[in-house]
Formats: structure tokens, sequence, C-alpha cells
């Protein structure tokens, strides 16, 4: 059956007369790309955050972590994945064994394209505010690392409780607000301006010279003290060293760490929520029940239509 819905959601799409097929993904003509800095990043790194790539299972637990879904009840179930990038997630729901329809704004798409061949999956360039004729069809909505990133915070919710069918489960998740200042507030009014262009240069030009630095700041120095010199010196440095599930290879951390403060300055938008906040949101919408935590700097809304 769930085979079936699959099959009637793809016509659904043939027959819409603002999408046309690009090197096998759905394209709509409507979208304005405000998101050219993660079409960047992921053909940069298309596999970095891959399990199969670091032998890590940091994705896989993240998603089943935080969403608390079991992967065995969802074989054969229809999800949309919205937001893709280059498809770390979209390869963990394809191993459970899931039909997805994976969106992402951004040219990400292509390199999710070619990472995740599957007759099981369709790819979907386009805002997930411009999908209102798929509402109501999904056994799974699944949104990890985007809501932040979008204008209209509402707007955005509202669109990603409307995918899922009646008795459909969604996932989001969103970055919790900090009320101090971060070395990335600090530079984030300079750099959401810059060209991505130029901004990755310079970032992938200081970031393997003041890594060793940074690392050593880190983990050398007593935790208090490492916290504050790090802000004293206000270079954005994202380093996974002696971080659980991430590759320790020091070439790697330097990967890692040029594609996350990238990530972090990058962004047109970046708009982060308190707890009350995104539960305030939420009641707006409208689920039948729903769950919202905070896990670290990431708040996990859990729901059901």
């Amino acid at each position: 059956m769930n085979k079936d819905n699959f099959f009637n959601i793809k016509k659904i799409l043939d027959n819409n007369e603002f999408f046309a097929i690009e090197k096998n993904v759905y394209v709509d003509n409507r979208t304005k790309d405000y998101s050219g800095n993660f079409g960047l990043q992921w053909n940069k790194f298309p596999l970095t955050q891959f399990d199969s790539h670091t032998g890590f299972p940091l994705t896989k637990n993240r998603l089943f972590d935080s969403s608390k879904w079991n992967a065995n009840d969802m074989k054969n179930k229809v999800v949309i994945e919205l937001g893709s990038g280059a498809g770390r997630f979209t390869e963990i729901l394809l191993e459970a064994g899931c039909y997805v329809f994976s969106v992402e704004m951004s040219n990400a798409i292509y390199v999710n394209s070619i990472n995740n061949k599957s007759d099981n999956i369709i790819f979907i360039k386009s805002s997930l505010n411009n999908l209102e004729f798929l509402k109501n069809l999904f056994d799974y909505v699944l949104c990890y690392g985007v809501a932040q990133h979008t204008p209209n915070l509402l707007d955005t919710y509202k669109s990603c409780f409307a995918f899922g069918k009646k008795g459909g489960k969604i996932s989001i998740d969103h970055y919790a607000k900090t009320y101090h200042p971060t070395t990335k507030s600090i530079w984030r009014p300079i750099t959401k301006r810059l060209d991505p262009k130029t901004l990755f240069k310079i970032v992938n030009f200081y970031i393997p010279y003041y890594f060793n630095i940074d690392t050593f700041i880190k983990i050398k120095l007593p935790s208090i003290i490492s916290k504050f010199v790090r802000f004293s010196i206000p270079i954005p440095c994202v380093n996974y060293t002696n971080t659980k599930n991430v590759p320790q290879d020091k070439k790697k951390l330097i990967e890692w760490a040029i594609m996350d403060t990238y990530d972090a300055l990058g962004a047109k938008y970046d708009n982060p929520l308190s707890l009350d906040e995104l539960k305030k949101i939420v009641k707006k919408v409208g689920l039948n029940s729903f769950e919202v935590k905070k896990n670290g700097p990431i708040l996990i809304l859990n729901g059901m239509k």
C-alpha cells in the first residue's frame, strides 16, 4: 500500500506545472534560493557527515535518539525529509527501508541525488512553502538542521505539520537561543553579508593554521579558563576534538572544523528559539500531541498529527 502511495505522490509531482525534471531532480521553477551558502558547503563536503564514510553512527544515533522513532516501524513507510543537504539523514532513512521524498532548496539536492541512488527516493529542489499540494500525505515528517535558517518560523512550522497525514509522526530540531555573546554572534553581522565563495575562502584559509592553537586551548586548559580564552580570542572555530562519534584523525577534524565554522557563519537567516518560544509556535499551529525538549544546544520537537 505504501509503495502505491509513493508512486501516487510521484504522479502528483509529474502533473504539477511548476516542476521539471533536471538531473534526476524535480526542480520547482518558482523557488528563490536564499541558501546558496549551503549549496556550496555540501558540494565541498559531499560525504563528510555520512556514517558510511566516517565509520561512526553519528547521524543514525542523532536521528533515532532525537526523534524516538523505531527504525523497525519505518519499513515501507513514506517519509518527507525537509532540507536534506547532501543526504546524511537520507542515507539512514533508506537503510530503514523507507520511501523517501527528499526536499532541499539549494544545489545540494544534486549532491544528495548522487550520494543516495535508490528506486525508493524522489529528489525535489524547492522551498517547503511551495509544496502545499503534498499536504496530508506522509507517514513521517523529518526536518533537522533547517528551521532556524528560514525567514518566517511560523510559516515553516505550519508547512512542516501540513505534510503529515492523520496519525503521522513529525520530528523537527531547532537551534536553542543563547543569552550570552559567542564568537558566532560577534561575526555573523558581517559574515552573513559576504559572498559565500569569499567566506569559504577565508574560513578554508585560516582554520588549518588556527586549529592547533584552538585545540590546545580546548583540551590543555581547565574548562573555565578554556571557555574564557576562546571567547577572548574571538576567532570562530568549531572544534570536535575529543567529541564522541566524530573521527579523530586530524585531517578529518580540520575538515569538519572548516565545514561547520563556515556553516555557522554563512547562513542568511539564523533564528534560534527558547524552549517557551518553540512551544508557543507549536500551539499556534496545532498538533494532536507533542513534546518539546532541550538537548544541549538543540531543541527537539516530536509530535503526532
